[in-house]
């Protein structure tokens, strides 16, 4: 008798282990679930719930640091530098105020007699312009003076009003003397250079 209740009991323990499996397995939902999601599927679905927020001033192509102002001193002391017309220092060693008798030889000879004043590395005066041709008295003209002062070296541009002739001269300058070249323009188109030698009148 107890034989035949051995297979009895296991085919009860059976029935009710494959019952109890049946529906455990029918409650499961695999819709309900992710076990199923790939990563890159819960990675496509999370990025649509996120809010993208974009900034109206920002700056998409990255260039805010290439596009601000450039300081004005900087630039200008940077094309003060570069530029030829400019002196390079304003500091200035040399006084040229005061009186000054300067030579032109070359194409034309004659003096000139200026009274410069000299502001900073800026120089100007006034004065008059003789010329003198053989036989002949001496003429005199009135003449303007302005230019400017690069380390010891003067860039003068003397103007004859009256035959609109300009003398540009470039002169190293000691305290008391003046030496270089000057280029000479007139109303016609013609050029010529020369010589120039000063020196200061007490």
């Amino acid at each position: 008798m107890s034989e035949s209740a051995n297979p009895i009991k296991m085919s009860v323990w059976a029935a009710l282990f494959i019952s109890i499996a049946c529906q455990a397995e029918a409650q499961l939902d695999p819709l309900a679930t992710d076990i199923f999601a790939l990563p890159e599927d819960t990675r496509r679905t999370s990025s649509l719930e996120e809010k993208v927020y974009i900034d109206p001033n920002a700056d998409p192509l990255g260039i805010d640091a290439l596009m601000r102002p450039i300081d004005t001193q900087h630039t200008s002391e940077y094309l003060e530098k570069l530029s030829s017309g400019s002196p390079s220092s304003p500091a200035v060693a040399t006084d040229l105020g005061g009186n000054w008798t300067l030579n032109l030889s070359g194409g034309t000879v004659g003096s000139a007699y200026l009274h410069l004043v000299q502001n900073m590395d800026a120089v100007f005066g006034r004065g008059t312009l003789a010329s003198s041709t053989a036989g002949k008295a001496s003429v005199f003209r009135a003449t303007s003076a302005s230019g400017y002062m690069a380390k010891d070296v003067l860039h003068l541009d003397l103007l004859d009003t009256h035959n609109l002739i300009l003398y540009r001269c470039t002169l190293t300058a000691g305290r008391d003397s003046l030496l270089g070249s000057f280029s000479a323009y007139d109303a016609s188109g013609q050029r010529w250079s020369g010589t120039a030698q000063g020196r200061r009148v007490i």
